[in-house]
This record gives structure tokens, sequence and C-alpha cells, in this order.
């Protein structure tokens, strides 16, 4: 459930799309829309949160 859920969030409500559109490797898109992930994640009341050493 969390890989779908954080997959979710990164393809609809951040600009992770937009990223890859620009030529960012997936990784580096990733990477630049952590914090929109969390705050997704915090304003839905997770109890976690995406972290830069998780593995996806």
């Amino acid at each position: 459930v969390w890989l779908a859920t954080i997959a979710h969030i990164r393809h609809v409500h951040t600009d992770y799309e937009k990223l890859l559109a620009e030529g960012y490797d997936r990784d580096s898109a990733r990477f630049f829309v952590m914090e929109q992930t969390n705050v997704v994640l915090t304003r839905w009341r997770a109890t976690r949160l995406l972290e830069d050493d998780d593995e996806e």
C-alpha cells in the first residue's frame, strides 16, 4: 500500500511528470518532489513520511 500511495502522490500531486518531461532522470525528479510528497502525506495525516534513503 505504501508504494502505491507514494506513486499516486508523486504522479498526481507533484511536479514529477513535469520534471521528467524536462529531461530529469527518475531519481533526480523523485528527489526534487520529496518535500511536495511529504506535504501531501502530512495533509493526509500519514504516520510515515518519505525519507532520502527510502528504497522504491
